[in-house]
Protein backbone atom coordinates (compact mmCIF):
# COMPACT_ATOMS: atom_id res chain seq x y z
CA UNK A 1 0.00 0.00 0.00
CA UNK A 2 3.17 2.24 0.96
CA UNK A 3 4.63 1.83 -2.55
CA UNK A 4 1.01 2.99 -4.17
CA UNK A 5 0.99 5.86 -2.41
CA UNK A 6 4.39 6.90 -3.17
CA UNK A 7 4.16 6.02 -6.69
CA UNK A 8 0.83 8.16 -6.77
CA UNK A 9 2.80 11.08 -4.93
CA UNK A 10 5.33 10.39 -7.79
CA UNK A 11 3.01 10.63 -10.38
CA UNK A 12 0.73 13.75 -9.51
CA UNK A 13 3.87 16.06 -9.00
CA UNK A 14 5.38 14.81 -12.15
CA UNK A 15 1.63 16.37 -13.96
CA UNK A 16 2.06 19.11 -11.90
CA UNK A 17 5.61 19.67 -12.72
CA UNK A 18 4.74 19.23 -16.07
CA UNK A 19 2.24 21.52 -16.77
CA UNK A 20 2.60 24.29 -18.71
CA UNK A 21 2.36 27.72 -17.22
CA UNK A 22 1.34 31.28 -19.16
CA UNK A 23 3.39 33.78 -21.14
CA UNK A 24 4.95 35.79 -18.56
CA UNK A 25 6.07 39.86 -20.07
CA UNK A 26 7.76 42.43 -17.92
CA UNK A 27 8.86 46.33 -19.46
CA UNK A 28 12.38 47.34 -18.95
CA UNK A 29 12.79 51.60 -19.73
CA UNK A 30 15.99 52.47 -20.48
CA UNK A 31 14.63 55.55 -21.92
CA UNK A 32 14.84 58.72 -19.80
CA UNK A 33 11.21 59.25 -20.76
CA UNK A 34 8.23 57.87 -19.30
CA UNK A 35 6.53 55.04 -21.47
CA UNK A 36 3.29 53.62 -22.34
CA UNK A 37 2.99 49.90 -23.67
CA UNK A 38 -0.23 48.50 -25.26
CA UNK A 39 0.31 44.91 -26.06
CA UNK A 40 -2.09 44.02 -28.82
CA UNK A 41 -3.13 40.29 -29.81
CA UNK A 42 -4.65 39.30 -33.26
CA UNK A 43 -7.91 38.77 -31.16
CA UNK A 44 -9.34 39.49 -27.82
CA UNK A 45 -8.40 43.04 -25.57
CA UNK A 46 -5.12 44.93 -25.58
CA UNK A 47 -3.23 44.72 -22.57
CA UNK A 48 -1.75 48.20 -21.33
CA UNK A 49 1.01 48.76 -19.27
CA UNK A 50 1.40 52.34 -18.53
CA UNK A 51 3.73 55.18 -16.66
CA UNK A 52 6.29 53.45 -16.99
CA UNK A 53 9.46 55.79 -15.40
CA UNK A 54 12.76 56.18 -16.82
CA UNK A 55 15.31 53.83 -15.69
CA UNK A 56 12.45 51.36 -14.23
CA UNK A 57 11.74 47.53 -14.89
CA UNK A 58 8.03 46.81 -14.31
CA UNK A 59 7.21 43.10 -12.47
CA UNK A 60 6.25 40.59 -14.68
CA UNK A 61 2.59 39.77 -15.42
CA UNK A 62 0.99 36.90 -16.85
CA UNK A 63 -0.41 37.12 -21.10
CA UNK A 64 -2.77 34.78 -23.18
CA UNK A 65 -0.18 32.32 -25.08
CA UNK A 66 -0.31 34.52 -28.50
CA UNK A 67 1.17 36.89 -31.15
CA UNK A 68 1.33 40.68 -29.96
CA UNK A 69 1.84 43.84 -31.39
CA UNK A 70 3.86 46.32 -29.29
CA UNK A 71 3.07 49.43 -29.10
CA UNK A 72 4.92 51.96 -27.28
CA UNK A 73 4.38 55.73 -26.59
CA UNK A 74 7.54 57.49 -25.14
CA UNK A 75 6.59 60.26 -23.65
CA UNK A 76 7.12 63.99 -25.88
CA UNK A 77 7.89 62.26 -28.95
CA UNK A 78 6.35 60.82 -31.60
CA UNK A 79 5.45 58.83 -33.70
CA UNK A 80 5.16 55.33 -31.28
CA UNK A 81 7.80 52.77 -31.85
CA UNK A 82 6.80 49.13 -32.31
CA UNK A 83 8.03 45.86 -33.13
CA UNK A 84 5.74 42.06 -32.83
CA UNK A 85 6.68 39.02 -31.09
CA UNK A 86 4.88 35.52 -29.84
CA UNK A 87 4.23 34.90 -26.34
CA UNK A 88 4.59 31.21 -25.77
CA UNK A 89 3.38 28.64 -22.84
CA UNK A 90 6.49 28.64 -20.17
CA UNK A 91 7.63 31.83 -21.43
CA UNK A 92 9.25 34.36 -20.05
CA UNK A 93 9.68 38.15 -22.17
CA UNK A 94 11.20 41.53 -21.58
CA UNK A 95 10.73 44.15 -23.85
CA UNK A 96 13.07 46.56 -23.65
CA UNK A 97 13.05 50.52 -24.48
CA UNK A 98 16.21 52.04 -26.01
CA UNK A 99 17.65 55.13 -24.46
CA UNK A 100 18.11 56.68 -27.73
CA UNK A 101 16.98 59.04 -30.01
CA UNK A 102 14.72 58.09 -31.73
CA UNK A 103 13.88 55.13 -29.05
CA UNK A 104 13.77 51.34 -30.59
CA UNK A 105 12.07 48.35 -28.52
CA UNK A 106 13.07 44.80 -28.64
CA UNK A 107 11.89 41.98 -27.07
CA UNK A 108 13.93 39.43 -25.06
Amino acid sequence: MKKMITLAALILISVVACSPESPRVKVQNQNSQVVDIALKPPSGSTININDISGGNETSYIEVPTSNYEVDVNVENTTPNVTTHFRADEDGNYTIVISNSVPATVSVK
